[in-house]
This record gives C-alpha cells, sequence and structure tokens, in this order.
C-alpha cells in the first residue's frame, strides 16, 4: 500500500483532481511545479473524481475552513492580544503584525489539513475509495504536497502579511519602483490568465 490509507489516498486524490484542473487550462500554480511522472500519477488519482464531487469538496473544505479560522481568531489570536497588548495604543505595529502572522500561520497550518481531512472523508464515498488503488511514490508525492503548502504559508505568513501590516502602519510610501512592479505583476496575472483561456479553448 506505500504506507497510503485509503483515507489519505481519497485527499491526496481531490488535490491531484485541483491541479489537474489548473494543468488543463495551460495554467500554472506558483510554488508548486511536478515532474511528468507525478502529473501522470495525479490525472489518473483524479479520474475517480467527478466535477461535481469536486466541487462539493471545495465548499466543504470552504465551510470547514472558515469555521476552523474562527475559532482560531475569535479562541486565540483576540484573548492573546489582549493579554499581551492591553493598551492598544501603546502596541507597536512590529509586536501586532508578529502576532497575527504566528496566528495565521498555525490556524492555516493545522487548520488546512483537518478541513481537507474532513472533507475527504464526508465527500469521498465507500465506491470513490474503492475506485482509488495505492501506487509506489504515492507517499513521497503526499509528502512533496505537504511542504509545498507548507512553504507557500511560510512565505505568505513569514513576510507578505508582516510587511504588508508594516507598511500600512507606518504609513510608508511605496515610491515608484514598487508601484512600478505591482502594476506589472498584475499586468503579469492578466496575460497569464487570458493566455490560459485561449489555450483551453483551442484544445
Amino acid at each position: 500500500m506505500d504506507g497510503m490509507t485509503s483515507s489519505a489516498l481519497a485527499r491526496l486524490a481531490f488535490w491531484a483532481k485541483g491541479m489537474v484542473s489548473i494543468n488543463d487550462a495551460r495554467m500554472e500554480w506558483p510554488g508548486f511545479s511536478y515532474t511528468d511522472a507525478e502529473w501522470a500519477r495525479m490525472r489518473t488519482l483524479s479520474e475517480p473524481i467527478g466535477v461535481g464531487t469536486y466541487q462539493l469538496f471545495t465548499i466543504v473544505n470552504a465551510v470547514i475552513f472558515i469555521i476552523i479560522a474562527a475559532v482560531g481568531i475569535f479562541g486565540a489570536f483576540l484573548p492573546l492580544a489582549t493579554l499581551l497588548f492591553p493598551v492598544p495604543a501603546d502596541t507597536s505595529a512590529l509586536k501586532f503584525s508578529s502576532l497575527l502572522a504566528a496566528c495565521t500561520f498555525l490556524i492555516i497550518g493545522l487548520g488546512l489539513p483537518i478541513s481537507m481531512r474532513l472533507s475527504a472523508m464526508l465527500v469521498g464515498g465507500e465506491t470513490m475509495r474503492a475506485a482509488l488503488v495505492s501506487a509506489p511514490g504515492d507517499e513521497a508525492l503526499a509528502s512533496k504536497v505537504s511542504w509545498q503548502i507548507n512553504r507557500i504559508m511560510m512565505i505568505l505568513c513569514g513576510l507578505l502579511e508582516p510587511g504588508i501590516l508594516l507598511f500600512i502602519a507606518y504609513d510608508i510610501e511605496a515610491g515608484p519602483i514598487i508601484t512600478a512592479l505591482k502594476w506589472l505583476a498584475i499586468a503579469l496575472m492578466a496575460v497569464s490568465t487570458v493566455t490560459g483561456f485561449r489555450r483551453q479553448r483551442k484544445s
């Protein structure tokens, strides 16, 4: 079984379904690259999952994660912020942004795997699981996906979120260079979307 349980294999299959859909649209998700063999395996894993089933999975996953995030915010972030920073006016932007980034990382790092696990259990029925057969390399592929998700979270929570908060808190002027890079990034995203749409229509 390559060390993969049926539940873990179902989660990998749902992930594969989403990535295959992106790949079929001739688009790429930065930070999530795979070899030809891994793409072939993900296509095989995604075959038993219908479009409706995958859409239901995404909805259930979103609802569960929102609930987990709400619990994290009201049960962890706000109590810690109140305890550590009793006087908001005296709270430095660095301390506040660091706490928010740490809580966000924990909420996503713990909440996303839990929501995906529960969603796969609720949506992935016996028929779908029976159609999934583990193969050598599945455990390594699942570990790679997990690392990719954690890497993106570390980048977002460790750099992007605190940076944005500090820019806002200190009213930092981005300047013409940063502004130009921002609009360049927006333009590149637009070009990528249009190109992917055109390629999808041609295929």
